[in-house]
Formats: structure tokens, sequence, C-alpha cells
């Protein structure tokens, strides 16, 4: 019996002492943590100039509240998600990295650089694709590295697929919708329509209000300023002047010009929803 518990307890001794020699493998060198290849973080950066061969440049700023802007004559919203996809370049991990002066710059398309991203005032020059693993050869500074080939398709898009998706930005709250023939609007924590529709609830009114400021676009193009249409307003909480639109298609699917930012809005089947009150009555008797 004594001898049965004197060989559990040395089984139990061997066991931890296996458990702390995996745990901190003695004798056994760790690797240095790979460093990414700007010193800058992510949410650091305030500024984003980017250099493409085949588009004009894109800079992109952020205001103090937050937001990022496409920087225009007039400036456009920016979609947070790929400007947080591109800023997450700054601390991108290389899988091999190499001093510059050993490297042949010209063979990798890196003098001249085929393109380049310049996060606040640090250089990111990108060059070919390493054949073999598919990774992009970059430059910053003294040292080319070898990255996921992940942004250069995001750097070369137009300026139109940078631009905010929703007509508005979280949290907006509209408090009024001219229509072709439709008013609908907030009045002292109520709402109503011109024409009167008393068969409308003001459950109803504030649903159709709340798909406008919810409403996104499928895809944004640039815009002709020659572009004519039905126009709609919409005001906004807080904002003195109303915002702007045109309806330029309402079939095969809604299609609304901004011109003051110059750009239309694909909006898939959306006109009978956006621009009449039947699907919300619809919803509300279902």
């Amino acid at each position: 019996m004594k001898s049965r518990w004197l060989i559990n307890l040395l089984l139990l001794l061997a066991i931890a002492g296996l458990g702390l020699v995996a745990r901190y493998e003695p004798g056994i060198d760790k690797p240095d943590a790979v460093q990414p290849i700007t010193a800058i973080a992510a949410d650091a950066i305030q500024r984003i100039h980017i250099n493409r061969p085949i588009r004009d440049d894109l800079v992109l700023l952020k205001h103090p509240d937050g937001n990022w802007w496409i920087d225009r004559v007039t400036p456009l919203p920016a979609e947070p998600f790929k400007v947080r996809a591109l800023a997450r370049l700054a601390e991108q991990a290389p899988v091999r990295s190499y001093p510059a002066n050993d490297m042949n710059l010209e063979a990798l398309q890196l003098d001249p650089p085929y393109a380049t991203a310049i996060l606040n005032d640090t250089a990111v020059e990108f060059g070919n694709l390493e054949p073999l693993d598919d990774l992009r050869h970059v430059r910053v500074n003294d040292q080319v590295h070898l990255i996921p080939d992940n942004y250069l398709r995001l750097m070369e898009v137009s300026f139109t697929q940078f631009v905010r998706s929703h007509l508005f930005d979280t949290g907006t709250r509209v408090t009024a919708i001219q229509l072709p023939g439709l008013l609908v609007r907030e009045t002292d924590n109520n709402w109503e329509t011109e024409p009167p529709q008393e068969d409308v609830s003001a459950d109803v009114l504030q649903q159709f209000l709340s798909l406008w400021q919810q409403a996104q676009a499928v895809t944004i193009q640039p815009g002709d300023p020659a572009l004519d249409g039905e126009p709609v307003e919409v005001t906004l909480a807080g904002v003195t002047e109303p915002v702007q639109f045109l309806i330029i298609a309402r079939e095969p699917e809604l299609v609304l010009a901004r011109p003051d930012y110059g750009i239309t809005y694909r909006m898939g089947n959306r006109a009978e929803a956006l621009l009449t009150l039947d699907a919300a009555v619809a919803d509300d008797r279902d």
C-alpha cells in the first residue's frame, strides 16, 4: 500500500516536471517578436496619401470627431471600414525583411516605386510580387519587407469606392423629407404629411424616416453635373440647410444623385420603400 502511494506521488511529480519543461522550454531561446513595418499605430494615423499610377492621387483625412473624409474640392465622407483596412498597413508584420542597400531596388520595382502610401509622414513604397510566395515587396526607409498582398488592390480602386455607402452619418436624425408630391415631417414630437393622410399612423411615418436615416447605396459612381431629375430635400436635426438629392431613375433600380458631392447612389430596388409610404403602410397592416 505504501509503495503504491510512493509510485503515484512520483508519477505526479514527473508529470508536473514535464509540464514545466513544456511551458518554459529551458535551453531554447525564444525568437524576438516580429516588428511591424512602421512604428505607427493604426489608430494614430491622421492622414493617408495614396499615389498610384492608374488613377489620380487619393488623400484621406481624419477629422477631430474621428470621422474620415476624402480630401477633394468638395470633401466626401469616407467609408470607415475601408479606411481601417488600409490603415492596418502601418501595423503589418513582415514575413521577411532585408536591408535596402543589399537589394536591387529597380528589379523589385521600388526605384521608382510602383505605388506609395504615405501614412502621416511615413512612406510605404510598393514594388512587385515575389513569385514563389505571392508576397509584395514594400520599402520603408532603409528596409525592404515582404508582406501579404492585401493592400495594393485597395489602393488602386476609384475614389468612389472609398465614399461612405450610407447616405448619412451614424446617429443622424431625419426630421423631414420633401418628395415629389409628398412631405413627411416631424412637428412637436409628432409626425404629419402634406397633403394630409389621415389613415397613416405616426408609427408608419417614423418608420419611413428611419428608412432614410439608415439608407445605404449598393454602389456609388461619379455624377454628371448635367444630370437632371426630380428633387428631394432631406432635413437633418441640427443642420440648417436640407440635403439636396435628385431622383435620376426609379426603375429598374433607384438612382439618387447628390449634386453637391458630384456622385450618384445606386440604391437597388428601393424606390417604393424610399419614395412612397406604401411599403411602410403594408408592413403596419401585417
